[in-house]
């Protein structure tokens, strides 16, 4: 995964959006709010995005590569380190979740999931682009494997983001580790 480097207008552009999100559902939101928090004009926006979509999407692949930086950092790549990084990262973006959850929005991440993790994967060499790539067309139990995986890493993480009193992600790593291995 290449690093996504993002102008200043984007980032104009982003922070107005999410700050709209705090006020109103997103779905209210127009194009012309968004210019407007911004400060700019609606040819610029036009220029930088053609949808809230691709804001919201830029801006997913922007923090993803925190993701992937976060596990850089790491000593190893086991499941409880690469587990405690996910919980660190969603913990470092828990507002952003709360935005999304707030609008009904978590589906935006939860079905983009799969190819965010792919692009870390890459990002961190754990896999080729080439492999990620042959996975997808073949469909294999590999395909199947990251897929069941996301999706309970994804249900987790809704469940632990709505509690009040939120396990450390560390607490979290050792809950993936039992469940895993069966020590639940």
């Amino acid at each position: 995964m290449k690093e996504i480097i993002i102008t200043e207008t984007q980032e104009w552009i982003i922070s107005a959006l999410l700050t709209l999100m705090d006020e109103k559902n997103y779905h209210k939101i127009t194009i012309v709010d968004i210019a407007s928090k911004a400060h700019i004009g609606r040819s610029t926006f036009y220029r930088n995005f053609k949808t809230k979509d691709d804001i919201l999407l830029l801006y997913c692949n922007v923090i993803f590569q925190d993701f992937g930086q976060i596990i850089r950092c790491k000593d190893e790549m086991t499941l409880y380190s690469i587990s405690l990084s996910y919980f660190e990262f969603w913990n470092q973006h828990l507002d952003f979740l709360k935005l999304l959850r707030k609008s009904n929005m978590l589906y935006f991440i939860g079905d983009r999931l799969p190819d965010f993790i792919a692009n870390v994967a890459v990002s961190v060499k754990h896999v080729l682009p080439e492999e990620i790539e042959d996975t997808r067309k073949r469909q294999d139990s590999y395909y199947f494997a990251h897929y069941f995986n996301i999706g309970g890493y994804w249900s987790i993480t809704t469940l632990w983001m709505n509690k009040e009193q939120r396990e450390t992600p560390e607490e979290m790593a050792t809950i993936i580790e039992k469940i895993i291995f069966r020590k639940l």
